[in-house]
C-alpha cells in the first residue's frame, strides 16, 4: 500500500536544530562548546533542580493536566487570572496549537521575513494562506505586517526580541501597529528572550492584553531560567483564546517533572538575575570584539548575536566545528553569510574566539577583517 503525503506537507523544510553536544563529540572525539541554541551557559536554577529531582520519583503517574499550581504562579506573577495562563510543551507547542486552533478553516497568517521559522512551519502545516513581509533593517517591519492583514488574516506572529537577529520592536512601533491592524487579528508575540532585554522602550507586552487588544504573549522556562531540555512554556492571554487553545491541546502536554521544576525557577529571582548581569557582560565583550576584528555584527538585546563574514555561514560553521565550537549558520533564514552565536560563559566566548581568528586567517598570513556590510 502506498500513501502520498499532502503536497502542502511535502512543500516543508522541516526545521533542524543546533547540533547537539554529545553528536559532535560522538563524531570527532573532542570537546566542545556549543554556542548554537541560546541556551542559558549557568544551567537551570538549583531550586528547579532541587524540585526536578524530588519529582523523578512521582514519575509513574500523570501529571497535572492543568498545571494547576504553575497556571496560578503565573498568574499572580504577571497580575492575571489563572483562565488566562495556558501552558505548552515548551513555546513552540503554542506556536502549532495556535495554527490549529484558528487556521484550520481557511484562514491566513502574517510572519516577517528572517523571523523564528517555526512560525511559517506551523501556516504551513495547516495548509493556511501565508503572507509573508521582509524585515526593514534586520527589524520587524509592523506597519507593513498590519497593512497586509486582510479580511482572511486570523493570526500575526511577531518575535519580539526577533530570532536570529536578536533586534527589537519598540513600543511607539507596538502602539501605532494596535491602531492599525484590523480588530479580528489575533496578534501573536514571543517574548521567548524577555528578561534578557534591558533597553527603556522596550515594551511587556502584557500591557496590550491589559489594555484590551486582541493578543497572546509567549514566554519560556528555556532561555533564562535554563530549562530547555525539560520543555515548558506559557501563553498569557484572554480567557476566550485560552478556552480555545485548551481545547485542542494535548491533555498532558507538559511533565509533573517540567511543571514542578518550572515552578521553582520561578521563584528564583537571584538565579535570574544573575544570569541577566552575566548575559549583559558577555554581550559587551562579544560585540566589543567583534568591532575590535572589523567583523560585521547585528547589534542584540537577547543572550545570542549574528554575526556576518566574507565567508559563507556553512564553510564558517564547520571550521568553528573543526576547532571544537558549535554555532548555528544562518542560510535558512537568509543570511548566507550570516552565523548566530548564543552568550556563552567567560571562557566560552575566549574560546569561540580563538577558534573565529584561526579560521579567518589564511593559511600562512594574518587575520583580515573580513567586513560584511
Amino acid at each position: 500500500m502506498t500513501i502520498e503525503t499532502p503536497e502542502h506537507l511535502r512543500a516543508i523544510t522541516p526545521y533542524v536544530p543546533g547540533k547537539p553536544l554529545e553528536e559532535a563529540e560522538r563524531e570527532l572525539a573532542i570537546t566542545f562548546v556549543k554556542l548554537a541554541s541560546n541556551e542559558n551557559p549557568l544551567g537551570p536554577s538549583p531550586k528547579a533542580v532541587a524540585a526536578l529531582h524530588d519529582a523523578c520519583a512521582g514519575v509513574n503517574r500523570y501529571p497535572d493536566g492543568s498545571g494547576h499550581y504553575l497556571r496560578h504562579a503565573l498568574a499572580a506573577r504577571h497580575g492575571m487570572r489563572p483562565e488566562q495562563i495556558v501552558l505548552g510543551n515548551g513555546s513552540t507547542e503554542l506556536v502549532e496549537i495556535l495554527a490549529k486552533a484558528y487556521l484550520a478553516t481557511g484562514k491566513g497568517a502574517v510572519v516577517s521575513e528572517q523571523a523564528f521559522i517555526m512560525y511559517s512551519i506551523a501556516v504551513r502545516a495547516m495548509a493556511a494562506p501565508l503572507r509573508s513581509v521582509p524585515q526593514k533593517d534586520d527589524h520587524h517591519d509592523l506597519p507593513a505586517m498590519a497593512e497586509a492583514c486582510d479580511a482572511g488574516t486570523a493570526l500575526v506572529f511577531i518575535a519580539n526580541p526577533n530570532n536570529p537577529t536578536g533586534t527589537y520592536v519598540g513600543r511607539a512601533a507596538f502602539d501605532a501597529y494596535f491602531e492599525r491592524v484590523p480588530k479580528h487579528v489575533l496578534t501573536i508575540i514571543d517574548q521567548a528572550y524577555f528578561e534578557y532585554v534591558e533597553v527603556p522602550d522596550y515594551p511587556d507586552c502584557l500591557d496590550y492584553l491589559r489594555a484590551g487588544r486582541s493578543v497572546v504573549v509567549l514566554r519560556t522556562f528555556s532561555k533564562i531560567h535554563g530549562l530547555a531540555g525539560l520543555r515548558i512554556g506559557y501563553g498569557v492571554t484572554s480567557p476566550e483564546v485560552t478556552r480555545a487553545l485548551e481545547a485542542v491541546r494535548s491533555p498532558f502536554n507538559t511533565s509533573d517533572v517540567a511543571q514542578k521544576a518550572a515552578l521553582a525557577a520561578l521563584e528564583d529571582t537571584a538565579h535570574v538575575e544573575r544570569s541577566r548581569r552575566e548575559n549583559a557582560r558577555g554581550v559587551k565583550y562579544l560585540q566589543g570584539e567583534m568591532a575590535r576584528r572589523g567583523i560585521s555584527f547585528l547589534p542584540t538585546v537577547a543572550n545570542f548575536i549574528l554575526i556576518r563574514t566574507a565567508l559563507p555561514a556553512a564553510d564558517l560553521y564547520r571550521t568553528l566545528l573543526a576547532r571544537g565550537v558549535i554555532v548555528r549558520p544562518m542560510g535558512a533564514y537568509g543570511y548566507p553569510d550570516g552565523v548566530r552565536v548564543s552568550i556563552g560563559t567567560e571562557a566560552e566566548n575566549r574560546r569561540f574566539l580563538d577558534a573565529l581568528d584561526q579560521s579567518l586567517t589564511p593559511a600562512g598570513g594574518a587575520a583580515s577583517s573580513r567586513l560584511t556590510t
